[in-house]
């Protein structure tokens, strides 16, 4: 299970099926756009320096994978994830990519900055909320082989990375 950019995130590769009772393999296509670019002065610490060779990457449990500078034109991760069903039969996102309380799961886009990819100190992240996800969906996708798709603005009302928890106008998912 790893997150990836890729062109070719979005083909319709079939999936086996899955025996009864196994979890169903969730994918959801995460692009990022409107970056924030790879430098800027954070408005929330007064005195603060300008931040340069900013990166945004996908947490894995406690480790930023995929970094790629901010100032791409976009950015695409694809993520997998067990979808199993919790005692109240709605959907339980499980795998490493989901953090947070079996009742509020979410992913983090991580920001960093550092020399390279995969040497940044991380200085803000972004919350990705699933838990709106239904039943309906996720068995659409899984049978078309399609992941779900969430378009990200990934720049603050303010010039700087996004933070916090994404909220329309920031967040839109498309779930077929």
């Amino acid at each position: 299970m790893t997150a990836r950019r890729s062109p070719r995130a979005g083909s319709k590769a079939a999936r086996p099926p899955r025996a009864a009772g196994e979890p169903a393999v969730l994918r959801v296509l995460v692009t990022g756009r409107e970056l924030p670019g790879a430098s800027f002065t954070d408005p929330c610490t007064p005195g603060a320096a300008r931040e340069a060779s900013v990166f945004v990457g996908v947490q894995r449990g406690r480790e930023v994978i995929e970094e790629v500078r901010a100032d791409a034109r976009e950015v695409r991760f694809e993520l997998e994830f067990r979808v199993g069903e919790k005692k109240d039969g709605s959907p339980n996102v499980l795998g490493p990519f989901a953090q947070g309380p079996v009742d509020d799961r979410f992913f983090y886009l991580s920001w960093g900055v550092g020399e390279r990819a995969g040497r940044t100190r991380m200085f803000r992240r972004l919350k990705v909320r699933l838990g709106h996800l239904t039943w309906a969906q996720i068995r659409r996708s899984t049978s078309r082989g399609e992941p779900l798709r969430v378009t990200l603005r990934l720049t603050d009302a303010r010039g700087g990375p996004l933070c916090g928890s994404a909220k329309p106008p920031f967040v839109a998912w498309e779930t077929g």
